[in-house]
């Protein structure tokens, strides 16, 4: 008997220069503005053929018009926001109307704590239309440093940052416009203090960030005559100025087209990303060439679902002392097989991810940096096997172990020890980065997770071994918690992080990365429709633990914040 297999051939390309955002010290998210409802269109899932499918383009950039209550950032190290997109594939859908009550387009929430804990946020945005969306986003955050036992106590650090954005939809496309204007004060605390420096004269810096983005995605999909469509692209730039004279320069534009046949999906991603950066230690310019082929086929015969590929990321640099070529290829093999209904299913592969480190990226995730950076090409290749699915009732289970090898893996270490260092004529304390060349990690991790109408419960361990280069502040044991619990107009949560076996240089044993336990809070009350509050609690055991070599986190945090809807 003759088979004949069909498929699909999908073509992406990118033009990529922009950043990632990272996880802070103390980030800290939650729950607050509760989103009324409007008149929505009701989503029902059915089978179709792809002529059928729709697309539902009234979607508001700053808040959904479910019944559902939508978290809302409360955190106060700087994180900055992404112009980057990745449009998913759409749907096959039925829809029909439900007639709701109005939805609240505006939002002002204003809040305060210890620690000179300042918040305020508000939200103008337009109601639903059938071809225009568009927003306006403002927030600030701020807060004193909180590093204990120095007067650096009193140093501030502050985030502000106005985001806008307008979505146009036509019959066969949704077009989307960002602009992002991002101002963020952040402090040099941490070290010593040398005699010859006061500590109230320890500089600031002002990072500030300007982006623009256009972005359009083909919402209709093509009938089964067409084999070849233009699905989606997009252009963003993104300037950052980090303070003592340094800057960066990002641009990208991506495109995605796809071939059509039929069940099988044949992809490919084609990318590339440019960045000029300016440093207090060069004078002249540095770039970045960095580009991406990554072609790949996925689809499901029976109970497999598979996926095979080969992602080639390559970097060119130009303007250092000695400029230089280098890339990575690795394999993707993702394989799954649900083997028991909703109770087991067994999966493995080998996953190979490379990043191209920018000023943009690195100040995001440590704004104390001291300039004088270099922006490799880091590549990480992950084997992994594991298991998943339901044990009893709606309790989730997951188990799975890996073995990843990286190479030029980031990190961050103090750029001085018992002294400030001086840049631009100014004393500083700040991090640089530095990369470890070779690294092997092997992980076991196991997840519970406990899903209910009203209260939602979770749980995970990870055990990790490290070999090679020293790597550090890696983290060796991390157990964590989460519970929440929403009634009628009460929601109350906490969640609760242990991290411990984090590796130290011996170089700095005056700031031992040692272990700790963090514990956060949050209660929010809905008092009508318009009026709600929160209250929040962070770093409740008082841990004065160390995210960097000098760096410490803030003690014991209280703030209070005040959200009114219109």
């Amino acid at each position: 008997m003759n088979m004949r297999f069909q498929f699909r051939i999908v073509a992406t390309a990118a033009l990529l220069i922009g950043g990632n955002a990272s996880l802070m010290a103390q980030e800290e998210t939650g729950t607050g503005d509760e989103v009324k409802s409007v008149e929505i269109r009701v989503v029902e899932e059915y089978q179709a053929q792809v002529r059928s499918a729709q697309k539902i383009s009234e979607q508001p950039s700053f808040s959904d018009t479910t019944s559902e209550k939508l978290p809302v950032s409360v955190r106060i190290n700087p994180k900055a926001m992404s112009l980057d997109f990745a449009p998913e594939a759409i749907p096959a859908i039925r829809l029909g109307r439900v007639k709701l009550p109005k939805l609240p387009t505006q939002s002002v929430s204003v809040g305060g704590g210890n620690y000179a804990s300042s918040y305020a946020s508000f939200i103008l945005s337009s109601p639903r239309s059938k071809k225009n969306v568009w927003g306006v986003r403002a927030l600030h955050q701020g807060a004193l440093s909180g590093v204990s036992d120095v007067d650096y106590l009193r140093q501030p650090q502050y985030e502000n940052e106005v985001l806008a954005d307008f979505q146009r939809a036509t019959k066969s496309y949704n077009f989307k416009t960002q602009a992002l204007l991002k101002a963020d004060y952040i402090s040099y605390y941490g070290a010593l203090t040398p005699l010859t420096v006061v500590p109230d004269s320890t500089p600031g810096a002002w990072q500030q960030q300007y982006g623009l983005s256009q972005q359009w995605l083909r919402t209709t999909n093509p009938t089964s005559k067409v084999k070849f469509a233009y699905r989606s692209g997009g252009v963003s730039y993104k300037y950052t100025a980090a303070g003592m004279a340094t800057s960066e320069h990002l641009a990208k534009t991506q495109h995605r087209f796809e071939i059509y046949a039929d069940e099988q999906d044949i992809s490919l991603d084609l990318g590339y990303q440019f960045a000029s950066v300016n440093s207090w230690a060069d004078s002249s310019a540095a770039a970045y060439h960095n580009f991406t082929i990554a072609p790949y086929t996925s689809g499901k015969k029976g109970i497999l679902s598979y996926e095979f590929g080969l992602n080639f990321t390559g970097t060119q640099t130009s303007g250092l002392g000695i400029d230089r070529f280098e890339y990575y290829v690795y394999p993707k093999v993702n394989l799954q097989a649900e083997l028991l209904k909703r109770t087991l299913a067994v999966y493995g592969g080998w996953d190979g991810t490379a990043k191209q480190n920018t000023l943009e990226s690195m100040i995001t995730q440590v704004p104390f940096l001291s300039m004088n950076q270099e922006y490799r090409l880091s590549g990480s290749n992950k084997g992994y096997v594991g298991m998943q699915g339901a044990l009893a009732g709606k309790l989730q289970y997951r188990v799975e172990g890996s073995l990843t090898t990286m190479n030029d893996a980031l990190m961050f270490q103090r750029d001085s020890l018992l002294m400030l260092s001086e840049v631009n004529g100014q004393q500083i304390a700040a991090l640089q980065a530095v990369y470890a060349e070779n690294v092997v990690k092997t992980g076991v991790r196991g997840e519970l997770n406990l899903p209910l109408k009203h209260f939602v419960a979770s749980t995970y361990a990870e055990l990790n071994n490290y070999s090679g280069d020293a790597f550090l502040g890696q983290e060796g044991r991390v157990l964590g918690a989460m519970v929440d619990y929403s009634i009628n107009e009460l929601s109350i949560g906490a969640n609760l992080r242990y991290v411990g076996g984090r590796y130290n240089s011996s170089d700095y044993t005056l700031y031992p990365l040692e272990d700790y336990m963090d514990l956060s809070a949050r209660v929010d009350y809905k008092i009508n429709e318009n009026l709600s509050v929160s209250l929040r609690g962070y770093n409740l055991l008082n841990q004065r633990y160390m995210m960097w070599q000098g760096y410490g986190v803030r003690g014991t945090r209280g703030m209070f914040v005040l959200n009114y809807q219109f």
